[in-house]
């Protein structure tokens, strides 16, 4: 069984535990049952007129370093397409709108976060831009951007399973056609 990821109760405040599952932790104290459902997030795949993908490489943690696909948290009151444009205005600072995005694909991923691995569902969006000349970086977000082919994106090099997943799909369904 896991560890609980909760420090204490939110019900009575102690933090004396019983692990039910890997989803499911109990307040041994109140009987209170506290569970972990995956998080939403948004991953953006962004393509250009000559269907180039935009690829960043993560300024911070976790996959400091390594490359990935704008994107993060869904936020309360956003549906996935907005956070997938709020997402890649922050991070890139290009400003689409959320009719730009269109659902492509769910996958799910672990984040790891405070000390936990996070359950998320990682629900990916398509995007085409005419070109990305107007790139604004989010230095605390992405140290930089790399516009590759499909076919070279550096898969290996990924932060998330998720995020080259992803591209291999969209690999898989343009030389299906």
């Amino acid at each position: 069984m896991a560890e609980s990821p909760f420090k204490f109760c939110t019900n009575c405040g102690q933090d004396n535990w019983i692990s039910k599952s890997d989803r499911e932790f109990v307040c041994e104290a109140c009987g209170f049952r506290h569970f972990i459902t995956p998080i939403p997030a948004a991953v953006a795949l962004i393509l250009d007129a000559q269907d180039r993908v935009l690829v960043i490489r993560r300024a911070h943690e976790p996959g400091f370093g390594l490359l990935g696909l704008p994107g993060g948290v869904i936020e309360p009151e956003e549906t996935g397409e907005m956070a997938a444009a709020r997402e890649v205005q922050e991070e890139v600072g290009i400003n689409l709108p959320a009719s730009a995005f269109t659902y492509y694909l769910a996958l799910n991923n672990r984040y790891p976060f405070q000390g936990y691995s996070w359950p998320t569902l990682d629900l990916c969006y398509m995007a085409r831009v005419a070109d990305f000349n107007h790139i604004v970086l989010q230095a605390s977000e992405v140290s930089e951007f790399m516009v590759c082919p499909l076919d070279e994106v550096p898969l290996h090099e990924f932060a998330f399973d998720t995020n080259a997943e992803a591209i291999r799909h969209w690999r898989a369904s343009r030389s299906a056609v």
